[in-house]
């Protein structure tokens, strides 16, 4: 059966089910996604604190100080970071006081140690403006009982800062997907064997490992099978606790193309047989037990067009994550696309971004079965069904990658 891309896509992720939970120490959580929404217990900061180095006082007292009127107070305390206040400030009086120490009671505002004089316990103040500025207020980034993370967020840096602010050593987090990977074909071995004449290396299991585990996916590489449907039903079968399978080659229509016939054998129903776009126009998904299977092109460069517009959205919604899609961008054609379209057409391309524009290029070197198109590439450039060849200046839609 032969379905419109958007079709498939629908098809597809109707039938994902988010994956379960599990506790896992913090440090080992930079890129899962949260498997709980994040509610502070507490305000941040905990006090009214110092941002800086330097003297609280009373910001009143020093407002007109400049270096021809200097303002002279006496230091009665000093609060290092972490440290507590022992004495109230009163008027006529400073406490020294470190970044991030909280402002003892009584004080308004934070001179700068720059701008102070210190002579025993004689603080001369040279310029008081902007003192009750220099203070962090209780509660200023976060308060109690607020909605910090959303579940399904994607751990960064800044977001496992916070969580390390909040206390949570264990987050939960949602399992990765764990993806099967099977590369079919009588000419194919493995990368470290020499070529011999009709055999070529296995880059299809590599290059979609590495799509998988861009989206947050555990692959599990099941190596090379040869033409033989029995040999490869028996692969996939010994990775039945993996979530999504996949296999490349076997996929179109001809007498050595039979990934159908394993789906029959292990009674995986078959969902579509062709998806209108390419490349990857041929390409299989059946689903059994609420797993799915994807039998891509052998032709590496529809392979990674099938992943990116079909099993990319599945594993990221199974991952948990709350967008599916990458971003989508209007751009400005550099050099004129020649060919005329009849499917939806993806093309490996480069994209930047001028003072007025986003420029798009298309790669020189096109082609089912072309790697070379898809390296250095940081965009797919989306060209309509029935369209004619593009010119220069042309506007076109854009799918954003990862950088090259």
């Amino acid at each position: 059966m032969s379905v419109k891309l958007e079709i498939a896509q629908e098809i597809l992720l109707n039938l994902v089910t988010v994956m379960p939970k599990e506790k896992v120490v913090l440090s080992e959580c930079w890129r899962r996604i949260l498997g709980e929404t994040i509610v502070s217990d507490i305000d941040f900061p905990p006090f009214d604190r110092s941002p800086l180095d330097g003297y609280a006082l009373i910001d009143e007292e020093v407002a007109g100080a400049t270096p021809e009127n200097p303002v002279i107070l006496q230091q009665t305390d000093y609060i290092p970071a972490g440290g507590i206040p022992n004495k109230p400030v009163i008027p006529g009086t400073a406490c020294r006081i470190m970044t991030g120490a909280p402002l003892p009671p009584g004080a308004t505002g934070v001179i700068r140690l720059e701008d102070t004089i210190v002579d025993g316990d004689k603080v001369t103040i040279l310029d008081g403006r902007g003192a009750e500025k220099n203070i962090c207020l209780r509660g200023e980034e976060l308060f109690s009982g607020e909605e910090v993370i959303a579940q399904g967020t994607v751990i960064n840096a800044g977001v496992m800062g916070m969580l390390a602010v909040l206390g949570k050593s264990r987050p939960s987090v949602f399992c990765k997907p764990r993806v099967a990977l099977i590369a079919t074909g009588s000419e194919i071995v493995p990368v470290d064997f020499p070529l011999t004449p009709g055999k070529i290396r296995n880059s299809n299991s590599f290059m979609l490992s590495a799509q998988a585990a861009e989206a947050g996916a555990q692959t599990v590489l099941l190596g090379n099978a040869s033409d033989n449907v029995d040999e490869i039903a028996h692969l996939l079968e010994t990775a039945a606790d993996c979530d999504v399978f996949i296999t490349t080659g076997g996929a179109s229509v001809g007498d050595f193309d039979f990934i159908s016939e394993v789906y029959k054998k292990l009674g995986i129903t078959l969902l579509f047989d062709r998806v209108s776009i390419k490349p990857g126009m041929p390409v299989l998904a059946g689903i059994r037990d609420g797993k799915l299977y994807f039998g891509l092109s052998g032709n590496p460069a529809a392979a990674a067009i099938s992943f990116e517009q079909l099993v990319r959205p599945v594993l990221m919604k199974l991952g948990g994550r709350k967008v599916w899609w990458r971003p989508h961008v209007k751009a400005i054609l550099a050099s004129p696309f020649n060919k005329k379209t009849g499917a939806k057409r993806f093309v490996w391309a480069r994209c930047w971004q001028t003072d007025n524009d986003i420029l798009v290029e298309p790669s020189r070197a096109q082609g089912n079965g072309m790697l070379k198109s898809a390296m250095g590439a940081n965009a797919l450039m989306v060209i309509p069904e029935n369209s004619p060849p593009l010119p220069l200046n042309a506007e076109v839609e854009v799918i954003l990658l990862a950088d090259a």
